[in-house]
């Protein structure tokens, strides 16, 4: 079953979200939607910093093993570790709660 983790932090003092939203759009999704693993992966960007993201994988432990050995992912690490404040981090694990109806028809 899909599960999304729905992220939130905050951007560095003196990191603009403009910077931000370049490294999402330019590095960061676009190299993590290149794995199988990633079907989907939301970026919103408030004017005071907070950011949150919604990454949704066909296994958090399958994406888990991705993550931790991709050398591609190095620099979007790092990067992410320039822009954002450390500690402000947090995760939600989250799955899809379907409507009535499609629980009717499953």
């Amino acid at each position: 079953m899909p599960v999304s983790a729905v992220n939130t932090f905050r951007l560095r003092s003196g990191v603009e979200v403009a910077d931000f939203e370049r490294f999402s759009a330019e590095l960061d999704r676009p190299t993590c939607l290149s794995f199988d693993e990633v079907l989907g992966f939301e970026v919103y960007l408030s004017d005071d910093g907070t950011v949150v993201e919604i990454m949704t994988v066909s296994s958090w432990a399958e994406w888990e093993t991705v993550r931790d050995g991709a050398p591609e992912l190095e620099p979007v690490v790092a990067r992410f570790d320039e822009l954002v404040e450390p500690g402000s981090v947090t995760t939600v694990f989250t799955r899809h709660s379907p409507l009535p109806q499609e629980i009717r028809h499953a």
